[in-house]
């Protein structure tokens, strides 16, 4: 497993990366009305939030299927790449949202700086996986 991976940091970072999708998909999924709590976020956007969270629940089973399979994160491009344009994309509209919204300054709703900085983290290390895994994923 560890060598599929190119050693040790590599297989961390991607169980750190599907471990961190793993608590949001959980959060939107299985506790929607406490994640829309939390952000001042009314009740009526908890099916596009297990929207959300679905497609994130998709890649981290994706991500624990490549974890177990015999040749690892070979040829698994297109996951990696998405996960990674996701992450990119959610940044740029998490910091617009926060920072210059209307829905930011809707009475009650508290926004906070995590809609951006945990997704450019997200991206970050999905930028390090694809570079540091290059050889295994486009072979």
């Amino acid at each position: 497993m560890i060598d599929t991976f190119n050693g040790p940091i590599f297989l961390v970072l991607f169980i750190i990366n599907f471990l961190g999708g793993a608590y949001y998909a959980y959060q939107a999924l299985f506790t929607s009305e406490k994640f829309c709590d939390q952000y001042g976020i009314h009740h009526s956007a908890i099916l596009p939030l297990r929207l959300a969270g679905s497609l994130i629940a998709a890649l981290v089973l994706v991500s624990i299927y490549i974890l177990f399979r015999e040749n690892g994160p070979q040829g698994t491009w297109p996951i990696f790449v998405f996960g990674f344009l996701q992450s990119l994309i959610f940044t740029y509209f998490g910091y617009v949202t926060v920072n210059h919204s209307d829905a930011a300054k809707m009475d009650g709703v508290k926004y906070s700086a995590e809609a951006y900085i945990a997704p450019a983290g997200f991206t970050i290390l999905n930028a390090i996986l694809i570079y540091g895994l290059s050889d295994k994923l486009y072979s």
